[in-house]
């Protein structure tokens, strides 16, 4: 059997409270409301999927937000909703790899990235101490749920999607999944043991 887990949400928990208290301060709703928002919303997606460049998101949003907002408010609002990964998921990704392949899927932007390897190497590990493959959407230039991604990783190891089971937070990206085959199972966000224990 392989594995394959989401990031945000799944392994490194979000931190929704400190979130939407970042972006009130630059003048944004919170998270739901800006995705309520197509203004908002698209660039943020884009931005946040690593589909969209630092420079060119903080001049797409910046004037939605209050007066006086900078570049660097702007990308710190998006970094604050990730927190930190806990030390029983680490053991648990460690452990399942000493017998199954498993993989990583996210939908991360650079400074993201960048955020969750430090919230690994508090734990003294890297991520490809967990993970046999990274699959990172600013780095393809695709993002879940376009089923180019998913495509992209059975092309790059050769599994095949009926024996693999995949773990994500989100609705559409799971459909996507099935959809082409592969065991999915949504995981409330911040509480991958609730579902993975059943599979494990």
């Amino acid at each position: 059997m392989n594995y394959i887990f989401d990031l945000a949400g799944v392994i490194i928990n979000l931190d929704l409270e400190r979130d939407t208290k970042a972006l009130n301060y630059i003048g944004l709703p919170d998270f739901e409301g800006c995705i309520r928002q197509p203004e908002i919303a698209v660039p943020t997606l884009s931005y946040l999927n690593g589909l969209m460049s630092e420079q060119d998101y903080c001049d797409t949003i910046r004037p939605l937000c209050r007066e006086g907002i900078t570049d660097e408010d702007i990308l710190w609002a998006m970094d604050d909703v990730l927190d930190t990964i806990p030390k029983s998921r680490i053991q648990m990704l460690l452990e399942l790899r000493k017998h199954h392949k498993v993989y990583l899927l996210s939908n991360i932007y650079d400074r993201g990235w960048k955020i969750a390897k430090n919230a690994f190497h508090k734990h003294g590990v890297e991520p490809e101490d967990c993970f046999d493959q990274l699959f990172l959407s600013h780095e393809l230039q695709l993002a879940k749920p376009d089923p180019r991604i998913f495509q992209a990783v059975i092309n790059a190891t050769g599994i095949t999607p009926e024996d693999t089971l995949f773990f994500d937070d989100s609705r559409s990206n799971i459909e996507t999944a099935k959809s082409l085959g592969f065991q999915a199972h949504l995981a409330p966000m911040n509480n991958l043991e609730e579902v993975f224990k059943i599979n494990e």
